[in-house]
Parts: C-alpha cells; sequence; structure tokens
C-alpha cells in the first residue's frame, strides 16, 4: 500500500535557473555572513584609522573637482560622511546587517528547498538591505546612486526568482 502512495507522488526536479540563482545568493549571502562576523569581532575603525581614510577620500574628492567632476566629488563626500555614520553606529549597523543576512541566507534556503515562503522573505530581505541604512545614516549622506544600484540589483533577483515561483508549493 506505502508502496502505492510513493509512486502517485510526482517530485519534479528543481529548475537549473532557480539552483544557478539560489547558488549565487548562497555565495553572496555567505559572504555577507562571514564578514559581517569578522568585522563584529574586529570593531569599529579606530579615530587614526578614519583619519587615514578621511585623508585619503579628501584627495580622491580635490582631484575630482580639479577635473570638473564635481557630482562625483558630491558623492564621494557623502560616501565618506556615511562611512563615519556607519563607524559612529558600528554595533547596532552590524547586528541589523548580520540579522538581514541572515534572513536572505534563510529565504534562500527556503526556496532551494521549493517553499515559496522562501521568496518572500527574499523580497522582505531585499529591502530590509536597503531600508536599514537609513536607521543609522542621516538620509541626506546616502548618496542615490547607492540606493538606486541596490534596488535594481534586488529588483533584477526579485523577479528572475519570481520566473521560479510556479516550481514551489
Amino acid at each position: 500500500m506505502s508502496d502505492e502512495l510513493d509512486n502517485n507522488i510526482e517530485v519534479k526536479p528543481r529548475p537549473g535557473f532557480l539552483t544557478v540563482l539560489c547558488v549565487l545568493s548562497f555565495i553572496s549571502t555567505g559572504l555577507g555572513l562571514v564578514s559581517g562576523l569578522i568585522n563584529m569581532f574586529s570593531g569599529p575603525s579606530s579615530k587614526e584609522q578614519m583619519l587615514q581614510a578621511k585623508v585619503e577620500m579628501t584627495k580622491s574628492i580635490s582631484q575630482m573637482k580639479g577635473m570638473g567632476m564635481q557630482s562625483f566629488a558630491d558623492m564621494l563626500e557623502k560616501i565618506q560622511m556615511m562611512t563615519q555614520e556607519i563607524n559612529d553606529s558600528f554595533y547596532l549597523a552590524s547586528v541589523i546587517s548580520l540579522i538581514t543576512v541572515v534572513l536572505g541566507l534563510y529565504g534562500v534556503f527556503l526556496m532551494w528547498k521549493g517553499f515559496k515562503k522562501g521568496f518572500h522573505f527574499y523580497i522582505v530581505y531585499c529591502l530590509l538591505t536597503i531600508a536599514s541604512l537609513y536607521i543609522y545614516v542621516s538620509p541626506s549622506n546616502v548618496p542615490s546612486v547607492v540606493v538606486i544600484f541596490n534596488l535594481a540589483l534586488s529588483g533584477l533577483f526579485i523577479l528572475m526568482y519570481s520566473r521560479n515561483l510556479k516550481w514551489m508549493k
């Protein structure tokens, strides 16, 4: 009797495209998790390290302004201020980042196993990755290029994952 039930269950193989997407996401979120843990244990940058980075960035900003690339120089100034604010809120930023990455990893794992719920977790992960930055960085210091790039990349992956929803249950 149980053999009859086993024969009636149809197991569809995971689509190759979904496998590729999941592997890419596992690599990305896995590196994010390892990087986040290493950063968490190494602690925030010292005042000397931040000063040295600021001096180097200021040189680059001056060069950009000298070449007439004002908008690029403005973006670098925002990145410099954003870096300082992230360092000032280092542990909060690190914890939020680690939680977000674990959520993304869990979502990808669920999609790997064939559950649609993983797709929803992945969408939340993508949105939190972008939105969480505003918790510890002033909106005026977040370059719009960073937000647009992250939204575009997240949107692309969400679109590609959505093409595989019919396989998931």
